[in-house]
């Protein structure tokens, strides 16, 4: 599921808005990403004892799909070195 966030950008003293589309997913859909349970992610993001790239806007955890491919892809390399 695409959602799109607006970013604004202020250059110059002028503002502007720019589009950057971000794929982000909920708490749900991450967890089912990560193959996790959504109870277990939940308490490792609340508890603070977890680097997983989250955001907690509105009280809801979200997470950006490019951060998490990052994430992982970091974790591979460091488990291969």
């Amino acid at each position: 599921m695409q959602r799109y966030v607006f970013i604004a950008v202020k250059p110059m003293g002028k503002i502007q808005v720019e589009e950057k589309k971000y794929q982000l997913l909920t708490l749900k859909e991450a967890a089912d990403y990560l193959r996790m349970h959504k109870g277990s992610l939940y308490r490792l993001l609340e508890s603070g004892k977890t680097d997983i790239p989250a955001i907690k806007l509105g009280g809801k955890w979200l997470f950006n799909l490019e951060s998490l491919n990052k994430y992982l892809s970091e974790k591979e390399m460091h488990h291969h070195s």
